[in-house]
């Protein structure tokens, strides 16, 4: 009778997942490859990320980024859905509380303002971080939230709860190997 509590509940343990670390090997290697094919693509359409002006060039460098983590968290999205749940259910979209994102937002400026006042001593006018028309603004706010959120959701959120997931399942398999003896 005690074995036959004991067997569902060890098949129940194991199921058919991959292993812990392929989640985070698929993370670690896919997004920077991504990142050159996305880049070599980039290149071979557009001649002026290779040819055109400075202005273009980082363009077209920092968008293959952004891109590629987009498409991540979107491809992660779909993985959810089919696991039939969401990024809420990880904690992606708590708002948190006003005093942790007036914290957050004085941190961002200071960050802002110390890095603004170092463009005078390297003979770089202030408005330059603004021109031509507010692009290099553009770019640092693309690729501030894009790496902000994307870190947090692919790395804190899915892969912190994977591996999160798996010690518990780990420590349900011990328990039930530690029944049989």
């Amino acid at each position: 009778m005690d074995s036959q509590s004991v067997g569902p509940k060890l098949t129940d343990t194991v199921s058919v997942r991959q292993p812990y670390w392929v989640d985070s090997l698929v993370l670690a290697f896919g997004i920077p490859a991504g990142i050159w094919v996305v880049s070599k693509l980039i290149s071979a359409v557009f001649p002026a990320a290779v040819h055109g002006s400075p202005e273009q060039r980082f363009f077209f460098w920092f968008i293959a980024g952004v891109i590629v983590e987009w498409l991540f968290v979107v491809g992660l999205w779909f993985v959810l859905r089919r696991k039939r749940t969401s990024f809420a259910a990880m904690g992606v979209w708590r708002l948190g509380t006003w005093p942790a994102w007036v914290l957050a937002l004085s941190l961002a400026g200071l960050s802002m303002a110390t890095n603004l006042r170092l463009l005078p001593r390297m003979g770089i006018p202030v408005s330059s971080a603004f021109f031509p028309h507010g692009f290099h603004l553009f770019a640092a706010l693309a690729m501030g939230i894009t790496a902000g959120f994307c870190a947090e959701v692919l790395f804190r959120a899915f892969l912190m709860t994977q591996f999160a997931e798996r010690i518990v399942s780990g420590r349900k398999l011990i328990f039930c190997f530690s029944n049989l003896l």
